[in-house]
């Protein structure tokens, strides 16, 4: 079984298009400081995609949206269901 990986550039890009920004930079650092001290801090190092998906879906942000995001800038379709 491959273990799909998600970069920290592909973390910032995930959560820029979630923010609805056009700043990586800015929308990580945004996420960071609203959900870092709970959920762990995004865009800092390469983890499993479905831990990154684990973290952005315990947010704020539209399970679909999360979705549709995460198959735009990976390439990877995620089951969302057998995540929760």
């Amino acid at each position: 079984m491959l273990i799909k990986k998600i970069t920290p550039e592909q973390q910032r890009l995930v959560i820029e298009d979630l923010y609805n920004s056009t700043d990586s930079i800015t929308s990580t650092r945004k996420f960071n400081e609203e959900y870092g001290n709970n959920l762990g801090r995004a865009g800092v190092m390469t983890m499993e995609l479905n831990d990154f998906v684990r973290i952005l879906m315990k947010t704020k942000f539209n399970h679909f949206e999360i979705d549709r995001v995460i198959k735009r800038v990976t390439g990877y379709d995620v089951d969302l269901g057998k995540l929760t």
